[in-house]
């Protein structure tokens, strides 16, 4: 099974900054292991304020614990009368699970060894710019 090294780490962590740069925009990226403990995280830019260190580590936990993007599991449990799970899982957990864009495990050999998350821009471009980044990636 592939594990997640701080290089691998820092080499997904390039590839976004290089999609966000190409975008135009500024983010807040982190980088977790399997586990939902923080590997990497970089900030881009002289960016100011906001909660996008925290949003960042966040959506790539919850990336992590669901296995699945971030946005998915918004909409998956969007469905829910009330969205009970979702204001649940805010409390239990307010700086370990975010389901909105911007989240997405990193899966090598159909193995979940990570998890990516980025914030500060709109959710559209957060999820996009993570998603096309990772595209193609393989570990060391």
């Amino acid at each position: 099974m592939a594990r997640l090294t701080l290089n691998f780490a820092e080499e997904c962590i390039r590839r976004v900054k290089s999609k966000a740069s190409d975008m135009g925009v500024k983010l807040s990226i982190a980088v977790v292991d399997e586990a939902g403990k923080l590997v990497a995280y970089v900030r881009m830019g002289e960016k100011r304020g906001g909660f996008g260190e925290k949003l960042a580590i966040a959506k790539a936990k919850t990336a992590v614990a669901y296995g699945r993007d971030t946005q998915a599991t918004m909409e998956h449990f969007a469905q829910r009368t009330g969205n009970y799970y979702l204001v649940g899982m805010s409390g239990l957990y307010p700086a370990e699970f975010w389901a909105g864009p911007g989240g997405f495990p990193i899966v090598i050999d159909g193995d979940v060894i990570g998890g990516i998350g980025v914030s500060g821009s709109s959710p559209e471009n957060d999820h996009k710019c993570v998603m096309e980044a990772l595209v193609g990636i393989r570990s060391e």
